[in-house]
């Protein structure tokens, strides 16, 4: 009798985590290192958007699926309601009505414009009536958005502008900060042909949920406890000072 009530009250135990274990998917930018690139196996994402969301979501008993994509990719599938949500996301005009977000920003980071190795140094006023690559799908500041007199071309990735720039097929291009920087880094041949010129700004990142997704509303107040969770007991301090580190 005993045997049979401790198997009893262990299958329970087994039933109510099974009930409360919960597992979703998210779609992230596969080229965009150091934020959040595709593993070798493109089976994952790694990099500091990854780790920031894992760890959230974690807090909140949530374990998340992330699937690797090109960011064109990422947000058509969250516009149709495929997919749940994608990051990492810009809040401009273009995004804003579009989306739900989550208050807290994911991270923030700078956005910069390259040219010339000789260049002078340039303002986002500078680029007026000038030929500025962009990537495909790729999500920008609202102050670049609205300066119709900026040419800008896109291209596949960010790697692919800075080519263009370093051929002379485009004057300038605007990458962010430390994705340009880890291009230059891995990419020999492009060094002493193009380099930073000028910072456009520093923005805040976000997942961006679905409203066509069903659970878009209830995940993305998930995160934000999660994320707000992690801010308050270090977890996303740590996260940040190994992000950190590893940059060196």
């Amino acid at each position: 009798m005993l045997l049979l009530q401790l198997i009893t009250g262990t299958l329970l135990v087994f039933s109510t985590l099974a009930v409360g274990a919960e597992t979703i998917h998210l779609n992230g930018e596969d080229d965009w290192a150091p934020y959040s690139s595709a593993t070798k196996d493109y089976k994952d994402l790694q990099g500091l958007a990854p780790d920031i969301i894992r760890a959230a979501f974690k807090s909140q008993g949530v374990t998340v699926i992330l699937r690797p994509m090109p960011f064109a990719r990422c947000m058509k599938e969250v516009d149709s309601g495929r997919s749940l949500g994608c990051f990492d996301t810009l809040i401009n005009e273009n995004t804003q009505n579009l989306y739900i977000f989550h208050p807290t920003p994911l991270f923030k980071a700078e956005m910069y414009i390259y040219g010339p190795a000789n260049g002078a140094p340039v303002t986002l006023k500078d680029l007026e009536g000038k030929k500025v690559g962009t990537t495909v799908g790729y999500t920008y500041p609202t102050s670049f958005l609205q300066n119709k007199k900026i040419l800008t071309e896109d291209g596949p990735t960010e790697k692919s502008q800075m080519q263009k720039l370093a051929a002379g097929r485009i004057e300038y291009a605007v990458l962010w900060g430390l994705t340009g920087e880890r291009i230059l880094k891995n990419n020999p041949e492009l060094q002493g042909k193009v380099k930073s010129l000028g910072k456009v700004s520093r923005d805040s990142l976000y997942i961006n949920f679905s409203k066509k997704h069903k659970d878009g509303a209830k995940y993305a107040a998930i995160f934000e406890t999660g994320l707000k969770k992690i801010l308050e007991n270090g977890t996303y301090k740590k996260i940040e000072s190994d992000f950190q580190k590893n940059l060196k």
